[in-house]
């Protein structure tokens, strides 16, 4: 966890601590725990200490789970594919196919055959859920024929 609590003051001879015995230059404190609060304070270069500051650091919001998919594979009349996010679903998540557009749909249709898709949700507080790989089919290239067979009757063939 990161945080970037100290914004004043700042400048040449100040030092930074969140637990009032380990001082810092920099104003930026990596590695903390998240769901805490620290006391904040500065030091002069004359050894004075200002007045602590409480600092909180929320609890990291939950990632979503990996999402559950279906997908309808191309057929002999549809050459393209459907993708359907069955789970999670609700308010608040949006749900993409490539990481990067995001749209509040869980169908993505019109979805291009033979290749895989990795499908994640987004929840709210911009938290990303694992990948879930979709894997379309290629479109087939030969459909069976309903052949239609006429016979005729009281024909005779020479």
């Amino acid at each position: 966890m990161l945080f970037r609590s100290v914004t004043a003051p700042t400048g040449t001879g100040l030092t930074y601590s969140i637990n009032g015995t380990t001082y810092q230059s920099s104003t930026v404190f990596s590695g903390v725990a998240a769901n805490a609060t620290y006391n904040v304070t500065v030091r002069n270069s004359a050894g004075c200490t200002s007045p602590a500051t409480p600092a909180v650091v929320n609890a990291q919001p939950a990632t979503p789970s990996a999402p559950t998919v279906s997908v309808t594979q191309p057929t002999c009349t549809t050459s393209t594919a459907t993708i359907t996010v069955t789970a999670p679903t609700g308010t608040g998540l949006t749900y993409s196919i490539n990481s990067t557009t995001y749209q509040s749909s869980t169908v993505f249709s019109g979805v291009a055959a033979n290749a895989t898709y990795n499908v994640t949700v987004r929840n709210s507080a911009g938290c990303t859920s694992p990948a879930t790989a979709a894997l379309v089919n290629a479109a087939p290239t030969t459909c069976g024929q309903a052949l239609i067979m006429a016979t005729e009757i009281g024909r005779a063939h020479v």
